[in-house]
């Protein structure tokens, strides 16, 4: 467990307990948050200007391409009021729907995810709201109609967040917390809620026995974090075509990849607790829905699967693997502490619904969960949102909106502080796409300005 760990992040040198914040800390911390901030997008300006990427296939997407950086500047944009931000992310948005008319990602229909095709006209939507061009607004809202209708198809393969369903339902509780709940009304929404409460179900039915219940029993719900759906439409995008042969190729790839993965065991079959690929993710998102939820008789089955839930946070290895089954032996550690896929993604699962529920028992797992991310968030990867260090602390400012204690408060600074320590800078590699929302600088200058709103923070594309 630790060796591993200690793999993965640079060691935290503040005990817990210790890791208070005087106020002189505190104004310098914010000082500096404001300076890398402005710094950070005069250098995006400069490294990473609007235009169509060197490649098709995924190249615009809001994890990686210009997308994400439309939509980095308009979370920039609500908490500051600057017009130049707004201005800016006009132009990244019109990079991005460029790219994804000439390039390959397939279309919403095909693939609903927030994050490619499926959220661009969610995002272009709010932002020309917010320039003041209702008839463009109305237009992408219309187009996002069409991502509604596919959400709804009862033999839709997916509930990921990235990739399918689930990409659909963020987006729609995005639209209606920036334009109002007639932007899309509950009739809209509701038949994906339908058909997501549905595969948890069947699945939970189909697969459940195979794992061992801890002792809050049998979970009523369950999602795989891979299936077929999700590798075509990642090979299709891959391949860089949308034609129907591209459909055939991929399918006849996928079902090598699955068939390798089954043999491996750790592809196809694999449940577990990712918050974006996961049973997590999936109960997040439909917490969103409250009303609508309770209507189709789904809150208990959410609470059911979440107090299974309790039983995968543990004080001293984080985040287990989601029940032992032939797959994962009995108390095995993810020793992943990353938002997208580890322990710090359970601190917004069980802060969110601690926030629903009142449940005290869901915020003394948030809490632990905290506890493991203060020791070993410092991640090697990088600073980024999705897995690096100002993902998990925004961790911190999800649970300190829960608690208004001032200790989650601090930590959240301390690590926004530490992402310019060069204790910490000098151990971590560099990202795959350095200027994106989720992986590079945007999304850590999001967290830097968070840091200065603690009480309005919110993860981009995420939390709202």
């Amino acid at each position: 467990m630790a060796t591993s760990l200690a793999e993965r992040c640079v060691p935290q040198e503040i005990a817990p307990g210790d890791e208070a914040l005087g106020d002189a800390e505190v104004e310098a911390i914010r000082k500096r948050c404001t300076e890398e901030v402005a710094r950070g997008l005069r250098d995006l300006v400069a490294s990473a200007p609007p235009g169509l990427p060197r490649r098709r296939r995924l190249g615009q997407e809001l994890y990686a391409g210009a997308l994400g950086q439309a939509f980095g500047l308009l979370h920039l944009h609500e908490r500051t009021g600057e017009a130049g931000q707004l201005d800016l992310a006009l132009r990244y948005l019109d990079a991005g729907l460029a790219g994804l008319a000439h390039g390959s990602v397939p279309l919403p229909e095909d693939w609903l995810s927030f994050h490619a095709s499926g959220g661009a006209s969610a995002l272009a939507a709010v932002l020309y709201d917010r320039l003041g061009r209702p008839a463009e607004r109305d237009r992408h809202l219309a187009d996002y109609g069409r991502v509604a209708d596919a959400a709804a198809a009862r033999d839709f393969g997916s509930e990921d967040l990235l990739w399918g369903r689930g990409g659909f339902v963020f987006g729609a509780a995005w639209l209606r917390a920036c334009l109002g709940e007639a932007a899309l009304p509950d009739e809209r929404v509701e038949p994906a809620l339908v058909a997501m409460l549905e595969s948890g179900r069947r699945h939970a039915r189909d697969h459940a026995d195979g794992l061992t219940p801890g002792p809050h029993g049998r979970t009523p719900l369950l999602y795989m974090n891979l299936n077929r759906f999700v590798f075509e439409c990642f090979v299709r995008s891959r391949l860089g075509w949308r034609a129907a042969p591209a459909r055939w190729l991929a399918s006849g790839v996928t079902t090598v990849l699955l068939r390798l993965g089954e043999r491996r065991e750790n592809l196809s079959h694999r449940y577990d607790i990712g918050l974006v690929h996961g049973l997590a993710g999936a109960l997040y998102l439909l917490m969103h829905f409250p009303p609508i939820l309770e209507r189709l008789g789904g809150t208990g089955e959410v609470r059911g699967a979440l107090d299974v839930l309790l039983d995968c946070v543990d004080a001293d290895h984080g985040m287990l693997d989601l029940l032992p089954s032939r797959h994962s032996p009995p108390g095995v550690s993810s020793d992943k502490v990353h938002w997208c896929n580890g322990t710090s993604g359970l601190v917004f699962l069980f802060a969110r619904a601690y926030a629903l529920f009142g449940d005290a028992a869901y915020l003394e797992a948030a809490r632990v969960a905290a506890d493991h991310v203060w020791r070993f968030g410092l991640l090697r990867k990088g600073n980024g949102i999705c897995h690096g260090v100002a993902g998990n602390g925004y961790g911190f400012l999800s649970l300190y909106r829960a608690t208004g204690e001032r200790r989650d408060l601090d930590r959240a600074l301390r690590f926004a502080s530490l992402t310019w320590d060069p204790r910490v800078t000098g151990a971590q590699g560099s990202p795959d796409h350095p200027w994106s929302l989720y992986e590079g600088r945007l999304g850590t200058l999001c967290f830097y300005q968070d840091c200065l709103d603690p009480a309005g923070a919110r993860f981009p594309a995420f939390e709202i």
